[in-house]
């Protein structure tokens, strides 16, 4: 894989400038102000999205600007800058379906998805998607430049517990609105009556998210996590 470097002074503010012709031709008024303000104020942060572009073919530039401006306005559509605790249904929260705790051995956070603790409820669906962004966002903001490793604790689950279009939610948005933040995802102890549908989702996800996930049980996942 190609070295990848982060962008000059010089790079950061031509974005910053492509940027904003995209954003008046979009209309100002479909992006949140508190995400124009971080790319205008926090170089890091135009950073992460330049990085995540270099492993995407085509021009680094004009990678980068799409990748910036599809998910600043992802944010204001999803109301990222309004989720919070008060926001979610007590009943997601307690669930206790997705958490952080602990580092893997190159020091990311692990954010846990408990997967034998996920039911199907589509009256509480856009909750739970609400409650994964609130834990990426609040993960983010505790170590902005680490990266995090997402785990999928797969042991206990059966079929009842697998839901097709939320493991595609998750993951999209990692790869797509978390630039350059996530290290790798585990599923771990998976049952292999789950290993049909894992090879299905599989088929829905960018290529990059694939090469990303790797399959442990309780004997290999200590060379990735203590």
């Amino acid at each position: 894989m190609a070295t990848v470097t982060p962008p000059t002074q010089e790079e950061i503010e031509n974005l910053r400038e492509k940027v904003r012709r995209e954003v008046e031709k979009n209309g100002e008024e479909n992006f949140a102000k508190v995400d124009l303000e971080r790319l205008n104020s926090d170089e890091a942060y135009i950073g992460k999205f330049w990085l995540h572009a270099q492993q995407m073919d085509g021009d680094n530039k004009e990678n980068t600007v799409k990748l910036v401006v599809d998910t600043l306005l992802w944010r204001k559509k999803f109301g990222v800058e309004n989720i919070s605790e008060d926001t979610i249904n007590k009943a997601v929260l307690e669930r206790g379906e997705v958490y952080s705790h602990g580092r893997d051995k190159e020091g990311c956070k692990l954010l846990v998805i408990c997967v034998r603790k996920h039911v199907k409820d589509a009256q509480n669906s856009e909750d739970g998607k609400k409650h994964f962004v609130m834990m990426l966002e609040n993960l983010e903001k505790e170590e902005p430049e680490k990266k995090i490793t997402i785990m999928f604790d797969s042991e206990g689950a059966g079929i009842r517990n697998m839901e097709i279009e939320a493991i595609q939610f998750l993951i999209n948005t990692i790869m797509h609105y978390y630039p350059n933040f996530v290290s790798k995802i585990i599923v771990y102890n998976m049952p292999w009556i789950l290993g049909t549908i894992w090879k299905l989702v599989k088929t829905f996800l960018p290529v990059k998210a694939v090469e990303m996930i790797k399959f442990l049980d309780k004997s290999s996942i200590q060379e990735f996590i203590e």
